[in-house]
């Protein structure tokens, strides 16, 4: 973690609901948010940082990520003193701000988009006193994580979206009325009847040892079949499910030729679960670790089920990457935000 001194007044808001300045769509004349997708930028006073609110908000935002083997923090936390706050991080993409005064109205929560930069989220916790301030962000520490959070993820998809690969993304709606952000980079693995993968591979420079280069690999598939109750949405049966596909279709290397290698889950690492919604329907979400049967190759996956209540289905999405010398982060967040984009036509 990080601490910057810089110069500046907090300025702002204490309204409790989400707010926009404009619509996403819209031109802008801001300039471009900064900075990286995973850092939350924390405006507070020193001695508010030092006396408690420090210890509330690192476990919130320094949580592991779920489904990795070495572990890994959700977010990056970068403090700057209130009282220095000046037009270098302004511009920052995740600005949490606290506002400790005797002047304060209204103590509450509030959220804007767009304040200083385009692509940026604000989020301030206004309060009468440190203790109030404190206590404020414990009651709602799990809605400021979500808000961030997905707005993260929806960048991440905007991103791709300027970039994105439209004869692979028109190919899946076609053959299979699904929707869903494919970025360039990708290229066509398979195309079968009920089974669509691209994947993407590379070389960049090693994050961890002291190679020059290292490479690694992506893969986004998705494959569907018929809804009949929700007693697929267990973790049991949606891996026995994960695998009886990456059997067939995601194959891997090996050393004996007699011998047949594939994808499965990892069984001797727990799996994460949680129900969620896409577009105002019902979803799960998996996250966890694969490795290769009769191989050497792993890494996590993440993957998503979406009803498709308008075909009677269930759509399977499913993102795994392979780069053992890098932090598995900027990819998993990068996938999840792939499968995340998936609506059913």
């Amino acid at each position: 973690m990080r601490y910057f001194g810089i110069i500046l007044l907090v300025v702002f808001f204490f309204s409790c609901s989400e707010e926009s300045g404009k619509n996403s769509d819209d031109f802008s004349y801001l300039p471009e948010a900064v900075g990286g997708y995973s850092t939350v930028n924390i405006i507070a006073d020193q001695p508010l940082w030092d006396n408690g609110l420090k210890a509330q908000v690192q476990p919130v935002f320094e949580r592991q990520i779920e489904g990795l083997l070495n572990p890994e923090t959700e977010f990056d936390i970068t403090t700057v003193r209130s009282k220095v706050f000046n037009r270098l991080f302004k511009r920052q993409r995740a600005l949490l701000i606290f506002v400790t005064s005797k002047k304060v109205r209204q103590e509450g929560v509030s959220v804007k988009k767009n304040v200083y930069a385009d692509g940026q989220i604000v989020v301030q916790l206004a309060a009468k006193t440190s203790d109030a301030a404190i206590t404020l962000f414990k009651n709602k520490k799990d809605e400021i994580f979500q808000v961030i959070d997905h707005h993260r993820t929806t960048m991440i998809q905007k991103l791709a979206r300027k970039k994105n690969n439209d004869q692979l993304e028109d190919r899946l709606l076609n053959n299979h009325g699904i929707g869903m952000i494919i970025p360039k980079s990708y290229r066509l693995g398979m195309d079968s009847l009920n089974f669509f993968y691209a994947f993407k591979q590379g070389e960049m420079k090693c994050e961890k040892f002291n190679h020059k280069n290292c490479y690694y690999q992506t893969g986004v598939f998705s494959y569907f079949f018929n809804y009949t109750d929700q007693g697929i949405f267990t973790p049991e049966k949606f891996i026995a499910l994960r695998d009886s596909v990456t059997k067939i279709y995601i194959e891997g290397k090996t050393t004996r030729d007699s011998v047949r290698s594939y994808m499965q889950v990892y069984k001797d690492f727990p799996v994460a679960t949680k129900n969620i919604t896409i577009n105002g329907q019902f979803a799960y979400e998996v996250k966890g670790w694969w490795d290769m049967k009769n191989g050497t190759m792993g890494g996590p996956f993440v993957s998503v089920a979406t009803v498709d209540e308008m075909r009677n289905r269930v759509i399977v999405t499913d993102a795994f990457v392979f780069g053992p010398n890098f932090n598995k982060r900027r990819f998993i967040k990068e996938l999840e935000a792939i499968c995340l984009s998936t609506k059913g036509f």
